[in-house]
């Protein structure tokens, strides 16, 4: 720019903000630096961070115009050089000029002296870029000028960048005048080495100079070293300050999605060619710059595995120093799953590490165990878990570096030792604080999950001392929550290994913890503390005293109706006969068991013998009764007088026992009649003391749910205030109308009977009462058949003619006289005022008929909460129908169900007796009808009666529901020609108000509307056999339209006004129509199933399209084969305004469809042969031919969860004792009463399900 600046002094100095003022895009933020020849600062645009370059003009003759031609000649040379960064834009005024380029946070003076230090690679890294970015300039014509340090910027993912070309400062300087390289070039007052020109880096790279001179260029002299400020702060503080640079604009998801799918590849790649992978520290600097820029979870769960991978692979001090800061940074992320992975990372990657630098020998107890103390109070249970899961190893961690460590000093003679109790004594104290939290935690699942992940590990961890004063004092307080069955197994599972390690001296302790676990309500709990005395006898931690009492408490269940248990009784008898010598076997253990063997044993150490030589256990159902029984103090008293009578008895005589309460002898009758022996009787006294405390905590239990069912949040128990709830009913209608008002507000079913008696004072009996007689009479008169056109005085309505004088003299009259006066008007008139009767009378029959609707829609099924989902727990098994069960009715407004069977049966059941209050779940119930099998069921007359039909008679009956009997007699009946009708196939009830209509299909194709209350037929529409034979029909909410399904594969839609068919949609496949039923939400829409591929397809009628598609099939969606199952029974509902499906078919499993959310959708209920786990299967949706499919496929099969698992060990094992879940055959009928759920099945099984 010329020698001649460096003379010229300014008369007047201003700070550099004062010459952004002017331009109004630009807002100052802070000064970067100010020399005599630039002011530097940095400020914000519309862009971002820029750097500006102020040129103050002291002489107006500078020609800097030439200068602004040539940098912006600079700038697009270098357009496309990814390694330079030359200025971006230029400005000139009178006052100064301006250069600006984009912001970078670091120079490379910066990063070399900033934690952590630059490896090898790195720099070899950098200086090849430095290099290249010389090459990307001089290619295009363009020397530098200035390059050093400050000018060379470095991004957080190393990337390097080449800036302030300098082409305006002097190529030559004078050698006697300082001054000149002061002004241009000594900007940052520092004295260090610099390249003046590009132009002489270009000269020596001529002359073959060696590449690893240029690393003068980025280290510098060596007699500099870094600050000490800097060397003492941490890597994760300095870390944190590198910000994503804005010189390359990289999305950060996207980035992440790239190197996911390229660095297992690569490495594969790298692993082959070296063994020594130097390189992934460039990599896992590019990962960990994406880190703070990202938004998804998902991308931060990949970041992770991402970092995992390059941790297996890479060096302990890039895992120390470039991995654990960023990890530790997503373990505070605001979504649960990140952090969980975070902690699970963390684990992971602090166990790679084998070697501990000098510089991080105390990273737990300064870095790690600080910075995860605040995961014990997470708000998320799944974080806290994540903690409780990993704290172990975290531990066992530790203390290993701590031991590295201790061994490397033991070889350094110099320097300080620290002392190894000291810090052990430290990590204790800091794991035990976690720990102590963890094991006190307000969640099971996380006190759980800490005694199954490690809690061995932790006894190692803190020593023998403390694990006893730590550990398990904590891990005993666990058996006093009698909510969570799976924590106290998970107890009794884990308590081994604590005793073991603790030694002997814990049986004292461990005694009655062992004892309690006999007496636990969950036999699966009861199971595992036996088998948890048997480790102990193998180890030899039980004092000899304390294994005989133990095995004369447990003995007694080797007649248990639970086979695990008794094989966890026998495991522990073996134990002890391994254990004990010859002469304690065969004095104490042979004479405990000997009553409970059907012949003598000298080898009881095998189990198998043992197992083989066992009496017949005690039968399910009278133990179940026994612990169930609510004075069970009581029953044991009786069973002792009953043994003490006959032990007076005499040989072959009937022991005479004592009078007993009536409930007591109920008891004994069904016991008796469930293989209750005497022989049972006395094993039921030898485990008298077990069956009492087993009783007191069930019958605690019971009362506390039923206390916490009372008070259930966010939900009211209206029946306990129905009798104080008053009943309003607002009829709008105008005064002209009063005859359909009342007879509306009469019909209403919701208010009391007294609703329509209402009363009057005085004053309003004289103005309205006599006005509404003479209306009434008015209408009788209009409605009534005389010819004569005339209307009596009492009718206020009066001709035109008439006038004011004949009102006036008509009032002159008494009303006697008037009586007999009567006034001529026009018969077109009259014959106005009968056709508005007439439409007032069809409005009112409209109005009752949708008011029926409503009232069906609210009292026919309760109303379901918004999170209720089948959860496929058993309530009851019913066995009484020998055929199959083809329908399943729920009786409104009460807790009973109707089924009908293949065997002529009908029988009627209370679900609310069913919920473990009673032992047998008998029908409440039953007509048998000797027609042959019944083919459909329907609930009328607001549940007082139910109609059925037989299909080989051809005949209809109606029966009568009375509680006073077990028995239903026929009220009415009816016979169809089978030769010319045909037999019915299924059957609807209609309540229109004025008619109780019975609606029925036969086999020929008639829809027949029987009237109940009037001999004869109602109405009766024909469907064209062209179309197939009817299967299956339903009429929507409004009885506005009947829809019905044929044996083609043709769905067609009856108008019930006009008795017309209006629409008839053709299945494409023309696959036989298992079951219609109409939508749940969709008021013009019906649920049909087909036969094949167990496909569920929802028609709207409106447009006959298909609007969606269940397709529980291995086929190709919406293919045309009719393989595979095909689905029988369908219930539809809603929860809160939410509707779903439930259905099942041949495939004998029933699936929950989520008709809002279809991916939600799962199995409720698996058959009982399948193979294939509920929790694999998933639904995904997608579009086919504008249809929406939701299709049934096989999901990557996970680990067997903790509730299936503890669900399989509650099954007490064997076929015989208890049925297996799940059909065995067929499910042809699905229904819902409340909230229980039922299926029927064609081995005439009915299983009710929560």
């Amino acid at each position: 720019m010329g020698n001649q600046l460096v003379g010229i002094a300014p008369s007047q100095i201003f700070p550099v903000e004062h010459y952004l003022t002017d331009h109004s895009d630009l807002l100052f933020d802070i000064n970067l630096g100010s020399t005599r020849f630039f002011k530097v600062a940095r400020a914000r645009s519309q862009e971002g961070l820029i750097v500006v370059k102020v040129f103050v003009i002291h002489d107006p003759t500078l020609p800097l115009s030439t200068y602004n031609d040539k940098l912006e000649e600079i700038r697009s040379k270098l357009a496309s050089a990814v390694n330079c960064l030359p200025f971006q834009r230029t400005i000139l005024t009178e006052k100064a000029g301006f250069i600006m380029r984009e912001y970078v946070k670091y120079s490379l003076y910066d990063r070399i002296s900033t934690r952590p230090f630059l490896s090898n690679i790195e720099k070899k890294w950098i200086t090849f870029q430095v290099l290249y970015a010389l090459h990307q300039a001089h290619k295009f014509g363009v020397c530098h000028g200035d390059i050093k340090l400050e000018n060379i910027m470095i991004t957080s993912w190393n990337w390097v960048l080449l800036t302030d070309f300098a082409s305006f400062k002097p190529t030559y300087l004078p050698e006697d005048n300082p001054a000149d390289f002061s002004y241009f070039f000594d900007t940052s007052r520092r004295s260090m080495k610099k390249s003046i020109n590009g132009s002489n880096i270009e000269l020596s790279r001529e002359d073959s100079a060696e590449p690893s001179e240029e690393n003068t260029i980025i280290e510098g002299d060596s007699d500099q070293s870094f600050d000490k400020s800097d060397a003492n702060t941490t890597s994760d503080t300095k870390l944190s300050k590198h910000d994503n640079n804005k010189a390359v604009n990289l999305n950060s998801e996207e980035t992440l999605g790239t190197l996911q799918r390229d660095v297992e590849a690569d490495l594969e790649e790298f692993k082959i060619k070296s063994d020594k992978l130097e390189g992934l520290i460039i990599i896992t600097q590019l990962v960990t710059s994406c880190i703070r820029g990202l938004h998804h979870s998902q991308s931060k769960l990949q970041s992770l595995e991402i970092l995992l991978e390059l941790a297996e692979n890479t060096s302990d001090e890039t895992i120390l120093d470039r991995i654990l800061p960023y990890i530790f940074h997503l373990v505070h992320d605001p979504a649960p799953r990140v952090r969980v992975s975070a902690i699970h990372t963390l684990t992971k990657c602090l166990y790679l590490v084998k070697s501990i630098p000098p510089t991080d020998v105390n990273i737990f107890p300064e870095y790690i165990l600080p910075g995860l103390a605040h995961v014990t109070q997470d708000e998320a249970v799944i974080v806290r878990a994540a903690y409780a899961e990993n704290i172990a190893h975290l531990a066992h961690i530790a203390l290993r570096y701590l031991e590295n460590a201790h061994l490397t000093n033991l070889g350094n003679k110099e320097g300080p030792k620290p002392s190894y109790d000291s810090e052990l004594q430290t990590l204790h104290e800091m794991v035990q604080q976690s720990v102590s939290m963890l094991l006190t935690d307000s969640s099971n699942l996380v006190k759980q999950t800490l005694m199954e992940s490690g809690i061995n590990k932790l006894c190692v961890f803190f020593g023998k001392q403390k694990a006893n004063d730590v550990l398990l004092s904590h891990v005993i307080t666990f058996l006093n929550d009698k909510e969570d069955k799976q924590l106290r197994g998970s107890f009794f599972e884990c308590i081994v290994g604590v005793a073991a390690y603790v030694g002997w001296h814990s049986s004292p302790i461990l005694m009655p913890l062992l004892q309690q676990g006999l007496t636990d309500p969950e036999e699966f709990v009861t199971r595992k503390a036996i088998n948890a005395m048997a480790t102990l006898t193998e180890l030899g931690l039980l004092h000899k005293s304390a294994l005989y009492q133990l095995l004369s408490e447990t003995v007694v269940f080797l007649v248990h109706p639970n086979l695990w248990i008794r094989h966890a009784t026998v495991g522990l008898i073996s134990a002890a006969a391994r254990t004990l010598n010859l002469v304690d076997v065969q004095c104490k253990v042979q004479a405990m068991i000997q009553p409970y063997l059907k012949h003598s044993l000298i080898q009881i150490e095998k189990e198998v013998l043992v197992l083989e030589a066992l009496i017949q256990p005690i039968p399910r159902v009278v133990y179940d009764s026994v612990i169930k029984y609510h004075d069970v103090e009581e029953l044991f008293r009786a069973f002792e007088e009953r043994k003490a009578a006959r032990s007076k008895a005499i040989t072959g005589s009937v022991p005479q026992y004592s009078e007993t309460s009536t409930s007591l002898r109920n008891l004994f009758r069904r016991l008796s009649s469930e293989s209750m022996t005497e022989i049972v009787e006395d094993q039921l006294l030898a485990m008298k003391s077990h069956l009492i405390k087993i009783n007191k905590y069930r019958i605690s239990a019971d009362n506390k749910h039923n206390a916490m069912k009372s008070v259930t949040e966010g939900k009211l128990e209206l029946s306990m205030i129905k009798d104080s709830i008053r009943h309003h009913v607002v009829v709008l209608y105008p005064d002209s109308k009063n005859d359909i008002a009342v007879n509306y507000k009469k019909f209403d079913r919701r208010t009391s009977d007294s609703t329509g008696n209402y009363t009057m004072n005085q004053e309003w009996r004289t103005m309205f009462a006599a006005q509404d007689n003479n209306h009434s009479n008015k209408m009788s008169e209009l409605t009534s058949s005389s010819p004569s056109p005339t209307i009596h005085s009492g009718d206020i309505h009066l001709s035109p003619q008439h006038s004011l004088t004949d009102i006036n003299s008509m009032n002159d009259h008494s009303l006697h006289e008037r009586s007999y006066i009567q006034y001529r008007c026009a018969p077109c008139r009259l014959e106005l005022r009968q056709l508005t009767c007439r439409k007032q009378e069809q409005h009112a029959a409209a109005l009752r008929a949708q008011h029926w609707a409503d009232n069906m829609a609210w009292h026919g099924t309760r109303l379901l909460s918004s999170s209720w989902r089948p959860r496929g727990v058993p309530v009851a098994y019913l066995h009484e129908h020998r055929a199959a069960v083809n329908r399943l009715v729920s009786i409104p407004d009460s807790g009973l169900f109707a089924s009908s069977a293949a065997d002529g049966c009908v029988r009627v059941w209370d679900a609310s007796k069913m919920e473990g209050k009673n032992l047998a779940n008998r029908s409440r119930q039953t007509y048998v009808h000797r027609g042959g099998p019944l083919v459909g069921l329907a609930v009328c007359e607001q549940g007082q009666s139910l109609a059925s039909s037989a299909s080989q008679s051809g005949s209809l009956f109606v029966l009568r529901l009375d509680n006073g009997t077990s028995k239903m007699n026929v009220v009415s009946s009816k016979q169809l020609d089978v030769t010319n009708e045909g037999c019915a196939v299924d059957l609807q009830y209609l309540d229109s108000g004025s008619q109780s209509v019975l609606v029925y299909a036969t086999l020929y194709g008639s829809l027949i509307g029987w009237d109940l209350r009037c001999p004869g037929t109602a109405w009766r529409l024909e469907n064209d056999l062209k179309h197939g034979v009817i299967t299956s029909f339903c009429v929507n909410n409004y009885q506005q339209w009947l829809a019905l399904g044929t044996s083609s594969g043709a769905h067609i839609c009856w108008d019930l006004r006009f008795q017309l068919p209006i629409s008839n949609i053709k299945h494409p496949t023309g696959a036989r129509v298992r079951k219609v039923i109409t939508h749940p939400t969709e008021q013009s829409w019906i649920i049909s199933s087909v036969q094949g591929n167990n496909e569920i397809s929802m028609w709207n009628l409106e447009t006959g399209f298909r609007q969606m598609v269940l397709w529980a099939s291995s086929a190709p969606p919406l293919s045309h084969s009719q393989e595979g199952h095909s689905i029988c029974g369908m219930h539809a509902g809603s929860t809160d305004r939410s509707g779903f499906l439930l259905a099942g078919g041949t495939d004998m499993r029933l699936r929950f469809w989520d008709l809002n959310t279809p991916n939600e959708s799962y199995v409720a209920l698996p058959a009982a042969s399948d193979t294939i786990a509920p929790n694999s299967l998933a639904y995904e949706q997608r579009l086919i031919d504008g249809t929406n499919v939701v299709q049934e496929v096989i999901a990557a099969t996970g680990p067997i969860s903790t509730g299936a698992r503890v669900r399989s060990e509650e099954g007490v094992a064997p076929p015989l004792e208890v049925p297996n879940p799940g059909h065995h055959d067929t499910i042809s009928a699905v229904a819902m009463s409340n909230t229980c759920i039922l299926t029927g099945s064609t081995d005439g099984l009915i299983q009710v399900w929560k």
